[in-house]
Parts: C-alpha cells; sequence; structure tokens
C-alpha cells in the first residue's frame, strides 16, 4: 500500500492509465486543431501474451501513419498486463475478459456512438500474419474509406460485431472511462 493509504499501482494500470490521460488530450486537441485527418480511431485491448496481435496493432500503426493518422486514431491498452483501463473499455463494449484480444474501430465524430468489433489471434503464431482474416480485411476497408473521403462501412464484413459504447460517442466514453478511473 501507498503511504497515502491507497493501493499502489501495478505497472499495466500506470502504463496504461498515463496512455489513457495522452490520448484524451491528444483527442481533444486534434479537434481543436480542425485536423480532418483519418475519421476514425482503432483501439486494441490485448495482453501480453498475445504476439499476433501486437504485430496488427504495428501493421495498423504503419498504415496510419501512410494515411496521416495521429496517435489520436490508434491507442492500445493491456499490453503489459490487465489494466482497469482495458477492463473499462471492454465494460464500454459490452465484453468480458474472455474476449481479449479484440479490436474496436470508432467514429471520431460526435454523432454515432456505432462501434465494430473484430477478434484478434490469440497468443503468438508462426510464419506470416494472414491479411484476409477480418482485421487485414477491415484495414484495407478503412484505407480505401480515407482515399474515397468516406467514412468507413465494416457492416458487410464477416467476422465484424457492429454495436456501440455504452456512454455514447467516443469522446463521452473516454471522458466516461476517466471519470470512473479517475
Amino acid at each position: 500500500m501507498a503511504e497515502d493509504g491507497q493501493q499502489e499501482l501495478s505497472h499495466a494500470d500506470r502504463h496504461d492509465l498515463d496512455k489513457l490521460a495522452r490520448w484524451k488530450a491528444d483527442l481533444a486537441s486534434s479537434g481543436e486543431r480542425g485536423e480532418t485527418g483519418l475519421p476514425f480511431c482503432a483501439i486494441f485491448l490485448v495482453g501480453p501474451e498475445h504476439r499476433a496481435s501486437h504485430d496488427i496493432f504495428r501493421r495498423y500503426r504503419s498504415a496510419f501513419e501512410e494515411l496521416g493518422g495521429g496517435f489520436h486514431n490508434l491507442v492500445i491498452f493491456g499490453q503489459h498486463g490487465v489494466s482497469t483501463t482495458q477492463a473499462a473499455f471492454l465494460d464500454e463494449l459490452g465484453l468480458r475478459q474472455d474476449r481479449v484480444p479484440v479490436l474496436a474501430i470508432a467514429r471520431l465524430s460526435s454523432g454515432t456512438d456505432a462501434v465494430h468489433c473484430i477478434e484478434l489471434p490469440k497468443g503468438d503464431y508462426d510464419g506470416e500474419l494472414d491479411d484476409a482474416q477480418t482485421w487485414g480485411v477491415a484495414l484495407k476497408s478503412l484505407g480505401g474509406s480515407v482515399s474515397e473521403g468516406t467514412c468507413p462501412l465494416l457492416e458487410g464484413i464477416g467476422g465484424v460485431e457492429s454495436g456501440g459504447f455504452r456512454s455514447g460517442p467516443l469522446g463521452g466514453t473516454v471522458d466516461a472511462v476517466m471519470a470512473e478511473l479517475g
């Protein structure tokens, strides 16, 4: 226990809470700056043992950078262990911990709470990642939507579960998670 009577945070919690605060600030400042960039955000909820999902995150990061995306467009929680931040986002999505690793793709516009969830491979992998899996098809669709100037429509892709955040659009959801964990 810490001297002030509060329980000391784990490394995973400290890391993810810090990342959540930086992500929230970047989401807010990108809107204030009027950045057009990518109209969506990818949220990876993984575990440290999910090496394949970590590599998929890196592919998304490279693709998003090529498309002009910033930190506010891509975030990963849980790579250092289960955290309260990861648990809060799973709760927002109506998912349990046994669904990890999962990728949630949400629009940045404040008018929609739509979120699309994609199951990611558990554990490690042998050889090359198969980008014909749902995560790869979704990435290609996201890139195509940017080049066409449209918002991504992932509903028609097999393996994508569409739903919404419990607390509404992404900005409100991040605020709710911050308030819950703060």
